[in-house]
């Protein structure tokens, strides 16, 4: 039952990853990862792999997050937090270019689409990002309510 707990520290903490990119990379839906994550459903083990795959967990992070230790306790106490946190996140971020690379090779409007966020202020750029996942969540359900009749 450790688990769910230990992995959301993992993702707000070291990969800074909101709870929805998280289930969307694990393709689960938010919900469940939440059931899991507060310990109300207990983390199926076939997808303790995927977790570690997906995000690139180190071995340490990932047995300290099986057994309940600590997560802060993990690894050489004399670097400093920050450090560790900045080491695991840029792991998970090259892996997960590496998993998405082709989408952007093969898509044009995606490319186009990153390209025109980057030119925006911080401020618009969270504006426009936000807008349109708002727009995608639309979508999504509508797609959802559709399936069912």
């Amino acid at each position: 039952m450790h688990f769910g707990k230990q992995f959301k520290e993992y993702r707000e903490e070291y990969l800074r990853l909101k709870q929805l990119e998280a289930a969307l990379e694990l393709k689960i839906d938010p919900a469940a990862l939440s059931n899991y994550e507060r310990s109300e459903r207990g983390f199926p083990n076939d997808l303790l792999p995927i977790v570690k795959e997906t995000f690139a967990v180190p071995d340490d992070y990932f047995l300290a997050m099986i057994l309940g230790t600590p997560l802060k306790s993990v690894r050489d106490f004399k670097k400093t937090q920050p450090v560790k946190t900045s080491e695991v996140r840029e792991r998970y971020m090259d892996s997960f270019i590496d998993r998405h690379r082709q989408l952007f090779e093969e898509s044009s409007e995606l490319r186009e689409f990153v390209a025109l966020a980057s030119h925006l202020t911080e401020k618009d750029r969270r504006i426009f990002l936000n807008a349109n996942k708002s727009l995608l969540t639309l979508i999504h359900k509508h797609a959802k309510e559709e399936d069912t009749e």
